[in-house]
This record gives structure tokens, C-alpha cells and sequence, in this order.
């Protein structure tokens, strides 16, 4: 099954077909950033405490912050980013709901890992897309939505995880739009650490007020670190199927006892936690 994943992956048309779903997701279902807003728009503007999200939590992490002012001068230093918002004393850091919410304050309240959540839900599908029975029915199968790439697949076996190692928000009050690059692991358990399967890099991009294509995502590269038939990859294979062995063995003397929860909001539910502490 790992090899499986790690040939897909490294398919010359895989990068492709994922940006064709990423782009397909932000111009269909741009209301699953918050699973209730009509659109990504309407989710901003309904949400002032992302405010304070952005410029009281999400500065104080490990990610860089650039903020364009509309002349064209570029502030990297947090402490100004938080002046220039007014985010202190003596201001007002959280509009009310009832007042027209200008752009500024709905790139503001985009800058946070808030606008990489619904591209996270589109790339986590399941690892039974891997198993031959289901392979050979998408390959029948010739309507393309049964055939969805996914770069990360959740299940018991697997017990893949994904982790957002760098990120880089940019508000270009110039431009009235706010951009998100990160750096993204992907990852299966090996032994007594983790091992990285491939990184990819995504871009994230919102405009507010834009006509067409308010929410963008790109997938601007992927790279495998390993080939399917590698020693790594073996060897984690073997160190998977143990932990399923010990699993199956534990359950079968704790009663009831399950491997994984299938819970399919598990995404959602990790939105607040992508970021590598």
C-alpha cells in the first residue's frame, strides 16, 4: 500500500490533476472554510474575532508575515504589523458585525491558517483508494471525480499525518489581497519516529470583492523523497504492519477495542493545529 502511494504520487500527470481538483474545490465549495458561510467572503465578514486570531496568536508563532501597504512599502517586522492594525491598547480590535467590514479588515482576518483549511480538506481522502479492488474499479471507471488525486490519506493502516513546517502569509494592502505559501510534510510512522514520504509546496490566495476567483489554491510542487521500491519505504512498510499486528491483537483482548476513529471531521476538527509546534 505505501509503495502504491509513493508511485502515484510520483506520476508525471499527479501534479496536474491536483491543481484541476484544488481549482474545481475553491470555485465550487468555497463555503467549506467554515462548513456554514455562503461564501469565502461572507465567512470573513461574519468572523471578527479572526482579528485577534491573526494578530494576537498567529504572530506570536513561527511564521513569517509581510505586510504591503498601498504605497508600495514592504513591513516584515510583527510588532509594526501589529501597530499599523491597531491591535493594543487603546483600540478597537474587533468590529462588529452590524458595520460594513472594508477589505483591509477582511485581509486581516484571512492571514491565519483559517484560509489553507478547505485546500487540506480537498487533498485528505482515504487510504482504501489504495487497496487493488478499489484501483481496478476507478481504472474501469472512466467519470474522473471517482478518480480524485489525494496527496494525504487518512486511515488505520497508514496512519499518515500532514504538518504545515513553514508558512508565509503576505497582506498587500496594494494589491487588496492576502496570499498564504506553505510548506507541507506528509508523514507515516517508523519505528520510533516519523518518516517524511514527500513535501509539497501550496499556495493560497484570497481577493475580496474579485468577480470571479475570489479563493485560489496551487500546488506548486511536489517532491517524493523516496522511490517505491526503496529500503525506506520497506522498511516502513514492515514497522506498519507490525503496529496493525499488535493492534488487532490488543483489540482482540480488550473487547470492543477499535484501531481508528473514522471520524470524517477529523480535518475540520485539526484546523487550529496544522502548524508544527
Amino acid at each position: 500500500m505505501l509503495s502504491r502511494y509513493i508511485a502515484g504520487i510520483r506520476g508525471e500527470d499527479f501534479l496536474g490533476r491536483l491543481n484541476r481538483m484544488l481549482q474545481s474545490r475553491a470555485a465550487s465549495s468555497a463555503s467549506n472554510v467554515g462548513g456554514t458561510a455562503a461564501d469565502i467572503e461572507s465567512y470573513y465578514a461574519s468572523r471578527p474575532e479572526l482579528r485577534s486570531y491573526t494578530l494576537g496568536v498567529e504572530l506570536d508563532r513561527d511564521l513569517d508575515y509581510t505586510l504591503i501597504l498601498e504605497d508600495g512599502h514592504a513591513i516584515t517586522d510583527k510588532e509594526a504589523i501589529r501597530s499599523h492594525f491597531g491591535h493594543g491598547a487603546g483600540k478597537n480590535n474587533s468590529k462588529e458585525d452590524n458595520q460594513m467590514v472594508d477589505t483591509e479588515e477582511l485581509l486581516v482576518r484571512a492571514a491565519n491558517q483559517s484560509l489553507l483549511a478547505d485546500a487540506l480538506v480537498a487533498l485528505t481522502g482515504s487510504e482504501e483508494v489504495l487497496e487493488p479492488a478499489v484501483m481496478q474499479q476507478q481504472n474501469s471507471n472512466n467519470d474522473e471525480r471517482t478518480q480524485q488525486p489525494r496527496l494525504i490519506l487518512s486511515g488505520p493502516v497508514l496512519s499518515m499525518t500532514s504538518v504545515v513546517e513553514r508558512c508565509h502569509f503576505t497582506i498587500d494592502l496594494q494589491r487588496g489581497r492576502v496570499e498564504g505559501i506553505c510548506v507541507l510534510a506528509i508523514s507515516v510512522p517508523d519505528v520510533n519516529r516519523r518518516l517524511v514520504l514527500a513535501r509539497a509546496i501550496m499556495t493560497a490566495s484570497f481577493r475580496p470583492g474579485a468577480r470571479r476567483r475570489q479563493l485560489q489554491y496551487v500546488m506548486q510542487m511536489i517532491k517524493a523523497h523516496h522511490y517505491h521500491d526503496s529500503l525506506a519505504i520497506r522498511n516502513a512498510a514492515i514497522s506498519l504492519a507490525k503496529d496493525q499486528e499488535n493492534l488487532l491483537f490488543q483489540s482482540g483482548h480488550h473487547g470492543n477495542g477499535t484501531a481508528g476513529s473514522g471520524n470524517d471531521d477529523e480535518p475540520e476538527r485539526k484546523l487550529f493545529s496544522l502548524f508544527r509546534r
